[in-house]
């Protein structure tokens, strides 16, 4: 009988931590759970956001695909222009350069030509000088 007493002893120690472990089972099961239904909220709580948010995406979406359009328009707008700045920026240059050759050797006689003019200048001065000293001589008489 002696077995018997120890298994009496046992087996209500042995029922006792059984019982501990469900407990402590349940109560994870139920911790578990409010952390499920906290999560399981918060997913519902996004969800909701979520289709008014897809809604503005899809009613402003169709406006930055037209804006994107015209922007990219604009682009090739300001290529094109840009093409023809520098085209005819180009022309000028070419323009201005042509324009320097050839008003460079026409610069040079003139250059060349007014030491001739100065000489002549003064070569008159002193004819009409001449002149006038004659002209008052001659009027004196």
């Amino acid at each position: 009988m002696k077995t018997a007493s120890i298994l009496d002893v046992k087996r209500p120690a042995v029922e006792v931590a059984l019982y501990a472990v469900i407990v402590a089972m349940s109560m994870i099961l139920v911790g578990c759970g409010k952390q499920s239904a906290g999560i399981e909220q918060s997913r519902l709580k996004l969800q909701a956001m979520g289709g008014p948010i897809a809604h503005q995406i899809a009613r402003i979406g169709p406006r930055i695909e037209q804006d994107q359009q015209k922007l990219h328009g604009e682009n090739a707008a300001s290529g094109n222009n840009a093409r023809l700045v520098a085209a005819d920026m180009a022309a000028v240059a070419d323009a201005q350069m042509k324009m320097q050759q050839t008003l460079q050797p026409h610069d040079r006689n003139l250059t060349n030509t007014l030491p001739i003019v100065d000489q002549h200048q003064r070569n008159l001065h002193v004819e009409v000088r001449d002149v006038r000293s004659s002209t008052q001589a001659a009027g004196g008489l």
